[in-house]
């Protein structure tokens, strides 16, 4: 982006999953003005901005913009333990008019019918700055070719366009007026002429794949001139992908093939005259590196090597956890391929390869496990015939909760393809009954089918577009295919837990081409109007001449205004009938540029004229007010909450008093026939309500269970009872923590006799024996 001094911006970087921290590295640059600036990221210098932000899934730098040295790449690092993920930089750039040029006024006269084309040289820019041209203060319309032009056309001029005409230019930050002026004067007796430019056509475009160019290039002359197009060593221009209109030539759609030089001829009875134009083809990078993990066992040797394409040759860096590999002893980066030589443990982690050029940064990422070599401290696993012998343990079998079922992935519908060019169809799908996990976005891909007599091989695999496709959009135009040849396509959505599901294959599809010279049988429907809905929604209006053909729906294709040359986002309206549709998830207080496309299953209309739309400002939460009745009523509710609170809190106090006046009673209530045991001091005998123990809940040693079902709790005797051989007695009992009960309490006795207490003793010691064990009893 290119921000003017005194501005401010901010950066968000967002993760799907929380990382551990954000931290941010800037990269400075020497051409603060240029954002074609080359800054290799693998060599180039930074410095690191902390942004510590723990539970957060955002982090947001905020860059004032106060002199030249902010100007640089911003990269985001989202920490997660020692694994690191680099995101693609942001470029930040100054924005500033250059100085204009000096430019000669024109003073000319044709005659009438000539198509007049004039340029008024752009001064440097950042951002690119474009021209407006006026006649007497009224703004003339540039010709819509896809982008924008930077010449005035007139088309077949007559006596009324007579007149001086003005330019100025503005980079959206600055306008400023050009000294340059066209003084046209347009008869229908001008003098016999031979060819000749009003203004020298361009001599240089580059264009991007996929996107629109128009070469300019007009003569004027008397008689009016006619004009030939072709291609320098060819001949022949690009098959059903050119058209000559007024002023220039019009390639769409723009490829690898387009490359090269193009001559215009402009010839009438008294000479000719023609220009030729350079077109430079651009193409985004794009890698594959056909593996996204590995596993590495340390100390061994391994190459890693990433396809890269890309017009200009992208520049590659390597990146491991974060940071650039130039440093490490290790390994060695060179070009597309990276070697370890060998591979230490410290290497593991998230590797990336970014390739860079003028159109677009991109980058991939390999997971790398080291697996670590045994050590001589590594623990020896004791023999089988050392360790010691233990009974099994017996573990309480507990019935497990039930795993709650995870959410089912929906995949998409089988799509349904629709042609729109002879190299280019739409792909439509829609996913119903989600209503579990949310959708992160969708992969289109495609496959050529072998003709009827043609062996299918094995090389012909699926083919992935790049874009990540938004949830809310369900259909994705793909370019670049070969006319009469089958297809077939297929939709991938990717859901919140990073899974995946596929549709089903399309029936096989049929990329017919239409003759150059046949008429495109689908109406063209023009908008009316695009209203301001909210701050993220606008909503397109449109008319239908009449027509006679079956269709079946509209695709509306929408760009926010300032990127002219990126890709369109197309959404697909259902049926012949509806005349305006809403497009929602859009940016607030941006406007867009829309346009619009009948479609059937065979064919898609020509694209409409262009109409703009905005969207509204972003609403603020406005203070809330009270009336005299809410404030009544909620007082109310707080005390009818409080008074219940209070009566609960009465209740619960009184059934606990009650409770423990109940218990008191109770154990005062015992039979006269207690056991002689019942009056020994400082004894006290557990009641069976009170302290009785299932047989489940029994202290269990290697899965034994101690005998009796109750157990007996003995208090501490005090210093001056030390003496009494009851008490001893009672205390040596306690010492085997164990005091056997008989099935009936009126039966209990205590015995002092030697025989009794060896033969309990024994019974505990056997039971100890057969259970193996160190637990505690009480």
């Amino acid at each position: 982006m290119s921000l003017p001094i005194g501005y401010d911006t901010s950066l968000l970087c967002e993760m799907n999953i929380v990382p551990d921290k954000f931290e941010w590295k800037f990269y400075p640059t020497d051409e603060p003005y240029n954002k074609a600036a080359n800054i290799i990221l693998s060599k180039a210098s930074y410095r690191l901005i902390h942004e510590f932000r723990p539970n957060k899934k955002k982090s947001e730098l905020l860059v004032p913009v106060k002199d030249e040295l902010v100007a640089g790449d911003y990269q985001c690092l989202a920490y997660y333990g020692a694994f690191v993920v680099a995101s693609v930089p942001w470029r930040i750039t100054l924005a500033r008019l250059g100085q204009s040029h000096p430019q000669k006024s024109v003073s000319v006269t044709v005659q009438a019918g000539n198509i007049v084309s004039w340029r008024c040289d752009v001064p440097e820019s950042n951002p690119l700055a474009y021209v407006d041209y006026t006649k007497d203060d009224k703004y003339i319309s540039p010709p819509d070719v896809g982008n924008r032009v930077k010449s005035m056309i007139l088309s077949h001029v007559n006596v009324s366009e007579s007149g001086v005409y003005k330019c100025s230019t503005t980079n959206t930050i600055e306008k400023r007026n050009l000294d340059s002026t066209l003084k046209l004067e347009v008869t229908h007796h001008a003098h016999q002429k031979a060819p000749f430019f009003i203004s020298q056509p361009v001599s240089e475009h580059t264009a991007t794949k996929g996107s629109t160019l128009f070469l300019e290039c007009s003569a004027v002359g008397k008689p009016i001139p006619k004009v030939v197009w072709y291609k320098k060593f060819q001949s022949q221009l690009p098959a059903h992908r050119t058209e000559v209109i007024a002023g220039g030539l019009l390639i769409k759609n723009i490829s690898s093939r387009d490359d090269g030089v193009y001559v215009c001829n402009h010839t009438n009875s008294h000479g000719s005259i023609f220009h030729e134009i350079m077109v430079k083809y651009r193409e985004e990078p794009s890698l594959d590196c056909s593996i996204n993990a590995t596993d590495i066992n340390q100390g061994e040797n391994r190459d890693l090597e990433c396809e890269v394409r890309g017009t200009p040759e992208p520049e590659i860096s390597w990146f491991l956890n974060g940071f650039s590999l130039l440093n490490d002893s290790r390994i060695e980066a060179i070009g597309n391929k990276i070697y370890f030589r060998p591979i230490e443990k410290r290497h593991a982690g998230n590797l990336q390869i970014f390739a860079r050029n003028i159109v677009q940064t991109v980058y991939s990422s390999i997971r790398i496990r080291v697996i670590p070599l045994p050590t001589s401290i590594d623990e020896i696993p004791t023999p089988l015939h050392n360790r010691p012998r233990h009974k099994p343990k017996k573990s309480r079998v507990t019935k497990r909760p039930s795993r709650q079922r995870a959410p089912k992935m929906i995949p998409p519908s089988k799509p349904v393809v629709s042609r729109v060019k002879d190299d280019t169809v739409v792909v439509r799908w829609n996913i119903s009954n989600n209503n579990g996990l949310s959708i992160l976005f969708f992969k289109v891909q495609y496959k050529e089918i072998p003709f009827a007599n043609q062996t299918y091989t094995s090389n012909k695999g699926w083919n992935t577009a790049n874009t990540d496709i938004a949830p809310n959009i369900n259909a994705y135009e793909i370019s670049d295919l070969k006319p009469d040849h089958f297809y077939k396509f297929r939709v991938a959505v990717v859901y919140s837990n990073n899974d995946s599901i596929m549709s089903q294959m399309s029936k096989k599809f049929h990329l017919r081409s239409i003759d150059f010279d046949k008429k495109n049988p689908l109406p063209v429907c023009l908008i009316t109007h695009v209203e301001t809905i909210s701050h993220s929604s606008i909503k397109v209006y449109w008319n239908c001449p009449p027509f006679n053909v079956t269709i079946d729906g509209f695709y509306i294709h929408y760009l926010i205004a300032t990127r002219a040359g990126d890709d369109y986002v197309v959404v697909t309206v259902e049926g012949s009938d509806v005349r305006s549709y809403v497009i929602n998830y859009l940016h607030p207080e941006t406007s867009y540029d829309v346009k619009l496309q009948s479609f059937n299953q065979k064919l898609a209309s020509e694209l409409s004229p262009m109409m703009k739309g905005r969207t509204g400002v972003s609403p603020v939460n406005p203070p809330t007010t009270t009336t005299p009745t809410p404030i009544i009523t909620k007082g109310a509710n707080i005390y009818v909450i409080i008074a219940g609170g209070v009566v609960g809190f009465a209740l619960v106090v009184t059934g606990v008093i009650l409770l423990f006046v109940c218990r008191k009673w109770q154990r005062n209530k015992l039979p006269d026939t207690q056991d002689k045991s019942n009056s020994i001091p400082n004894h006290i005998q557990a009641d069976a309500s009170d302290y009785m123990v299932e047989s489940k809940t029994l202290s269990k040693a290697n899965g034994c269970t101690l005998p009796g079902n109750k157990i007996t709790i003995t208090s501490n005797p005090l210093a001056d009872t030390e003496k009494n051989p009851t008490v001893i007695e009672m205390r040596n009992l306690a010492n085997n923590n164990v005091r056997q009960q008989p099935d009936s309490p009126s039966d209990t006795t205590l015995t002092n006799t030697s025989k009794d207490k060896h033969k309990r003793r024994n019974n505990i010691r056997e039971s100890r024996e057969d259970c193996s064990t160190d637990s505690n009893y009480v």
